[in-house]
């Protein structure tokens, strides 16, 4: 058995008739990835399954994904009939806030289950799978799957192969381990392709987005007294050029782990008016989730993210200056 938890949470799926799944607020390959490969498995089992996410824009460029359009977009988690169903699995997803996009809202009363590999993950189900040494729910996925015996199909090794790239950066992240690298060749002998995910994901950018990239390093600042290199662009700009997808992730990896004498950088759009979200990276060993956290976010030691809502965009700003430099201070 690769995991403990895998028997007891075959054992509640196996109670179950109708299973819900979510993608995260603003949903990654990992995230819509793993949530399709898991409907696949589970509708094998003859369950009804739903996937719902809080956000109203998914990631399109993970759209070849079958069944994709089946997503239930923008809901309001304190509407929400979550008694029309059996058992809720939430999917690399490190708080409930993470899974609903709202803080206010209740965790709902029917079997929660928790499959993750965040390092900040707060362990609010009923059963937590969290394997912090995993690099996607993808890579926990396949392996929870081998412990269940279930066949993996081309479509469900297709998700898979999507959630662990993408959240891999094509294994070019330091979460990517040698078990990663089996697990993807395992996926790419059951057929998934390789190439049309990278294709889909990394070759299909809208021009806006490419803008957005000369905005973000045209804003670029480097702070040599705490070594971290950052980035901010304010609502004008991002609804001017579109509201570009992927415009904060995209950009923080333009600058953020390549810099020489930093030790880590951030991207920070303010993506509503007096709504900024953040994405960090590390360069180094230095733990980046601790910036995120203190702001409210969470994530991985090497990639982290936090959102600050109720601000100014100026003083937004200067609250994850003021945060970043403490913890590069402390050092």
């Amino acid at each position: 058995m690769n995991y403990r938890e895998s028997r007891s949470i075959l054992e509640k799926v196996k109670k179950a008739k109708r299973i819900l799944l979510n993608c995260h607020r603003g949903p990654d390959p990992d995230s819509i990835g793993s949530a399709l490969a898991m409907k696949y498995v589970l509708e094998g089992m003859e369950k009804t399954v739903g996937v719902i996410c809080p956000s109203e824009k998914l990631y399109e460029n993970v759209s070849f994904l079958k069944d994709y359009k089946k997503i239930q977009k923008g809901i309001d988690f304190n509407k929400f009939n979550f008694l029309e169903y059996d058992l809720f699995i939430t999917l690399d997803s490190s708080s409930w806030n993470m899974v609903s996009s709202d803080p206010n809202s209740s965790l709902p009363r029917i079997p929660l289950i928790v499959i993750d590999h965040h390092d900040t993950n707060k362990n609010f189900g009923k059963i937590n799978l969290v394997d912090k040494n995993a690099s996607s729910v993808g890579e926990i996925l396949y392996l929870l799957i081998q412990d269940w015996s279930v066949n993996i199909t081309k479509v469900i090794a297709t998700a898979l192969l999507t959630a662990i790239i993408g959240d891999t950066g094509i294994f070019k992240y330091p979460n990517t381990s040698e078990k990663t690298f089996d697990v993807a060749y395992q996926l790419v002998k059951k057929g998934a392709d390789k190439n049309l995910i990278i294709a889909n994901i990394y070759r299909n950018l809208d021009f806006n987005l490419i803008k957005f990239w000369g905005e973000a390093l045209n804003r670029v600042k480097l702070d040599k007294k705490y070594g971290f290199i950052y980035s901010a662009v304010p609502y004008e700009v991002y609804k001017k050029l579109d509201k570009p997808e992927n415009a904060k992730e995209s950009s923080i990896d333009l600058f953020g782990q390549i810099t020489k004498g930093t030790e880590f950088g951030f991207m920070a759009v303010e993506t509503e008016k007096n709504k900024l979200s953040i994405s960090l990276r590390s360069r180094t060993d230095f733990d980046s989730s601790q910036i995120a956290t203190a702001l409210g976010g969470g994530g991985h030691a090497a990639a982290s993210g936090a959102k600050i809502e109720g601000l100014p965009f100026d003083e937004a700003v200067n609250k994850v200056l003021h945060v970043a430099r403490k913890y590069a201070k402390e050092k």
